[in-house]
């Protein structure tokens, strides 16, 4: 799944005398930090537990290139050129993210393995040589898409052979919301997600105070570029294209990728989505970073996002006029 990129935790501001109990999972080839208030450690130790638990057979359903996941069958059963039926909650997960991707104008689409495949970024290590024109060529005349998949009932069939899923841009949102949903269930009203960086909270810090969230500057990653508070029932989520990456010949190559060109995005070098639902927002900053400064403002409409911030090669910084009054630049 994709690294995520530019976001972190400020711990300024706490106000109850109690510590939050902290937890710290490696999956998803990244870190997932979880930070809960909540007076029973005991129904914080389990609810650590079951997300722990999920997680780590997420990560393998949803994996694109590991075999036996729900991803890889569906890729094998479209190869095959074979319907696969699928669980409920893969259905609808396939059904947004089709919305999502029609929003986009197909910026973001989970239908490019294939692609993702051909620059190298399906491996632990991505060091090149990037893919000659002529296989890029050869996939952008096939451009498989996510809109070639249809259901009936809940057996998936594709128009195109070519489709090959990787939810890279977007299952992380998805695994933010699955794990509130998770806290939420057993009782715990106060918490927060980091996977990789990218956040989702649950209620609020002691004292009703925001989640602080700080922004990294993609140019100097260490360094915050900016601040966010983050309250209950909200997420926020970053797209760089400067944590993944190889050089070939003196030349960068990041994993994002534009499906329209087939290339790597050169659009902009981070851009970071606030929103109520993670799996949006996560599929939005993908997207809102290809379409670049002559796009992003027209997909943000389309796809609803009142709130993002987007930082270009040069440093420049473009924003919505909600997050301009949310955002707090350093």
């Amino acid at each position: 799944m994709a690294a995520a990129a530019g976001l972190s935790l400020a711990f300024s501001g706490c106000s109850r005398s109690e510590p939050p109990y902290e937890s710290q999972i490696l999956v998803f080839g990244t870190e997932v930090d979880i930070k809960i208030y909540h007076p029973d450690k005991y129904a914080v130790n389990e609810a650590i537990a079951k997300i722990n638990r999920d997680f780590q057979k997420f990560h393998h359903e949803w994996h694109a290139w590991e075999k036996g996941g729900i991803v890889s069958r569906i890729n094998e059963a479209i190869t095959r050129k074979q319907p696969i039926e699928v669980a409920e909650s893969v259905k609808t997960f396939i059904l947004k993210s089709q919305q999502l991707s029609e929003s986009s104008g197909y910026l973001f689409d989970p239908a490019i393995g294939k692609l993702i495949a051909l620059w190298g970024f399906h491996s632990e290590q991505w060091q090149g040589p990037p893919p000659d024109n002529e296989a890029i060529h050869n996939w952008l005349t096939n451009r498989p898409s996510i809109k070639d998949l249809y259901f009936i009932g809940r057996r998936l069939y594709s128009h195109s052979t070519q489709v090959q899923l990787d939810f890279g841009g977007n299952a992380k949102g998805l695994a933010l919301d699955m794990a509130l949903q998770s806290l939420q269930s057993t009782g715990i009203e106060h918490a927060l997600v980091s996977i990789g960086g990218d956040m989702k909270a649950l209620g609020t810090k002691p004292g009703n105070h925001p989640w602080k969230v700080a922004v990294s500057n993609p140019h100097i990653p260490a360094e915050p570029i900016a601040s966010l508070a983050l309250y209950g029932e909200e997420s926020v989520v970053t797209s760089g294209t400067y944590q993944r990456f190889f050089e070939w010949q003196g030349q960068r190559y990041s994993h994002i990728l534009n499906p329209n060109t087939g290339y790597p995005a050169t659009g902009f070098a981070s851009v970071t989505v606030l929103h109520p639902d993670a799996t949006t927002a996560d599929a939005a900053a993908t997207a809102l970073l290809i379409a670049g400064p002559q796009q992003w403002r027209h997909v943000a409409e389309q796809m609803q996002i009142e709130y993002a911030l987007c930082i270009g090669y040069s440093g420049q910084i473009e924003q919505t006029k909600a997050m301009e009054k949310r955002a707090k630049l350093l």
